[in-house]
């Protein structure tokens, strides 16, 4: 549940907070410096124990609860999905689906089979003797004798229970929802049939848009894939990414202010420069309308083992690995395998 380090003494805390922690750490009395995260209990347990011991706010659930504010902020600030379109300078034809190569297999199959009899009767076969030896009805022989050009495919579309809904899906896809998102809204109206319908349905929708304009290339960007390009420094962003980040920052400026912040935050961080961070930590707590104030609230009120996370190497990032590996492992093995194979897999790498 700790690991204690015999250089330095460092305890690094279990998840959950034991009831007899004090006590627990009496029994440690050589502990100095005790990593954890920004729990309450965890600070006033270590506290009780031993004023002496210096705590240091993990870097890991420090930087995690940054992340997850940013997250937070998004989910008001922009859509699920941005959309916009720009010239296409290189026009391609759109590849086919699987559905649309067979189509058109069948296609050419059968007016390569309607020139074959219409040679046969050139050459002085009846209709009849033709309607036997391909085995179809004489008056399809007569009708492909008529024929002077490919016959369309036509296919009388069946009602589905997505049929009543085309013109909603039309409407939400437009207005840049997800397929998830869409499925769900349609739910809430009455659908009742398969996600894959309306998955299929959207995926139509957007192939014939680019069929019908395919000299202009459309650009869809998720709410995540935005969070990560702000949250990542921008010198570790290519060339595209950094470019259609700015492109979502033109079309929502109520972000640039946030992902000027972030960067300034990641900045500090990454050069360990707690100054920096103060100085950030102010500007967040100078006014209650600021995007990252309950953040810096909670961080203000444990600001003496934050400062020491920026001036010691200690963190819990060895335990939230393991951790992480841990719960991985099982549920790779869930259902599949009983605690001895749990046990040895757990073990192996240790």
């Amino acid at each position: 549940m700790c690991d204690l380090c015999s250089h330095h003494p460092v305890a690094l805390l279990p998840n959950r907070l034991p009831q007899t922690l004090t006590e627990w750490l009496k029994t440690y009395s050589h502990v100095q410096v005790m990593s954890r995260d920004g729990f309450t209990g965890f600070r006033q347990g270590i506290a009780n124990a031993n004023p002496s011991i210096l705590q240091v706010y993990d870097r890991w659930h420090f930087i995690g609860n940054a992340k997850k504010r940013l997250d937070f902020l998004l989910l008001s600030l922009v859509p699920s999905v941005m959309t916009w379109s720009e010239s296409n300078t290189s026009v391609r034809e759109i590849e086919m689906t699987k559905a649309e190569k067979r189509k058109k297999q069948r296609q050419e199959q059968k007016w390569a089979l309607i020139q074959e009899i219409q040679t046969a009767h050139q050459s002085g076969k009846n209709i009849s003797k033709l309607a036997k030896e391909y085995e179809l009805d004489r008056k399809t022989v007569k009708k492909y004798l008529q024929l002077t050009t490919p016959p369309p495919i036509h296919r009388r579309k069946r009602k589905t229970p997505i049929s009543p809904f085309l013109n909603r899906v039309i409407e939400l896809e437009a207005q840049g929802h997800t397929i998830p998102s869409i499925d769900s809204l349609l739910r809430k109206e009455g659908y009742s049939g398969t996600f894959s319908a309306v998955r299929t349905s959207v995926e139509k929708i957007r192939r014939n848009r680019k069929r019908n304009d395919p000299s202009m290339l459309e650009h869809r960007i998720s709410r995540k894939q935005l969070a990560y390009w702000i949250w990542t420094p921008r010198h570790q962003l290519s060339e595209k990414e950094i470019m259609d980040l700015e492109q979502c920052l033109e079309s929502y400026s109520n972000v640039r202010p946030i992902y000027e912040m972030v960067q300034d935050y990641r900045e500090a961080i990454r050069q360990a420069d707690y100054h920096r961070f103060l100085r950030w930590l102010r500007h967040q707590l100078s006014d209650s309308k600021q995007p990252f104030y309950p953040y810096a609230r909670r961080l203000r009120s444990d600001l003496q083992a934050v400062k020491h996370a920026f001036l010691l190497p200690y963190s819990n990032g060895v335990l939230e690995g393991q951790i992480n590996r841990l719960k991985t492992i099982k549920r790779m093995m869930y259902g599949r395998a009983g605690l001895a194979l749990l046990e040895k897999r757990v073990l192996y790498r240790l």
